[in-house]
């Protein structure tokens, strides 16, 4: 949300700017033609540009966002239009609200067939002026379009390999670097969007905790301990659904959250990577479902640690009488 009311008032604040630029130049050449008529358009071009940062202030979505930043665009090209051709037609220096146009659309939208389009509608308008307006010399048209249609492919270029990059960086901040499964950020993100709207029946969360971990990186290394972190995540994912998710939190701590899942769904779960870890490693499981356990990540997280430990202890003292039964027979 924040990123999409930036880009907005980023975009009307650039419309408000170069409006009045026009303005200024307008009244460095007061007494060149029409510029009663230039002042006057350009005017309106400034002060819809202050109203569009006004309403960037206040976009709550994506759709709004879109409507403020095209009906600037459009504003910006009819006032490109009408002060090029009452400038003395695409030779004016007026004409250069195309260009700074063409490469704004290049740099801030973010889809490939509504920048193509746009640009079109740039180019377009301008070869309207060319046609409508006082010729120009010989080839002037050619060379400026070309020359913005290497500018728009430029930026073009260049904007698309930056979000590629972000969206990488933004992926590598959220995975855990030696699993890849989920991080505690990753884990954070998630549930920003489950509990978005509310706490609704589901989802499950499940706790995982392997046992005796810690003898495994003793004495067998820790490229051992590392190596079977990673097989368990591989067998966990197995047995998941393609919207679940597999989180590490610590060491051998893991998450998994099931979307849409009752207790009885989460309990089918557990046993289902119980099963498919058991020839790995032995590992306890927690299960806490909401809204019945809690309301947020955090309450469901403290229900199904504390169902786990439970778990354990369970089994320890499972094992203890075992192992004192097997001493008295002895």
């Amino acid at each position: 949300m924040r990123e999409r009311r930036r880009r907005t008032l980023l975009s009307a604040a650039l419309h408000a700017v170069s409006h009045a630029v026009a303005v200024v130049y307008c009244l460095l050449t007061l007494t060149a033609p029409n510029r009663e008529l230039m002042l006057t358009a350009y005017g309106c071009g400034l002060a819809a540009g202050v109203v569009g940062t006004w309403a960037a202030t206040r976009v709550t979505t994506k759709a709004s966002g879109y409507r403020v930043s095209f009906t600037l665009l459009m504003i910006t090209l009819v006032m490109a239009a009408l002060g090029a051709y009452w400038d003395g037609g695409v030779t004016s220096p007026a004409a250069l609200g195309f260009v700074t146009t063409a490469v704004f659309v290049a740099c801030y939208t973010p889809h490939l067939r509504l920048m193509v389009g746009l640009e079109v509608l740039t180019f377009g308008s301008y070869v309207a002026v060319a046609v409508t307006g006082p010729p120009a010399p010989a080839g002037h048209v050619f060379v400026y379009l070309a020359g913005m249609l290497v500018l728009a492919s430029v930026c073009s270029t260049q904007t698309r390999a930056l979000a590629r990059q972000r969206s990488q960086l933004r992926a590598l901040a959220s995975l855990d670097p030696l699993t890849g499964a989920l991080n505690r950020r990753g884990l954070a993100e998630l549930a920003t969007f489950l509990f978005h709207a509310g706490c609704r029946p589901g989802p499950s969360l499940l706790c995982l905790d392997l046992d005796d971990f810690k003898l495994v990186n003793d004495r067998l290394g820790h490229a051992a301990g590392d190596d079977l972190l990673r097989r368990v995540v591989a067998a966990t994912r197995n047995v998941l659904r393609a919207e679940d998710a597999l989180a590490r939190i610590g060491g051998d701590e893991f998450v998994v959250v099931l979307s849409d899942a009752d207790r009885e769904s989460a309990r089918a779960a557990a046993a289902r990577i119980e099963a498919a870890v058991r020839g790995l490693a032995g590992v306890s499981v927690g299960s806490a479902t909401a809204p019945y356990d809690g309301d947020s990540l955090d309450r469901l997280l403290h229900v199904a640690d504390q169902r786990l430990y439970l778990v354990k202890q369970q089994r320890r003292r499972t094992a203890g009488r075992l192992l004192a039964d097997g001493t008295g027979r002895g």
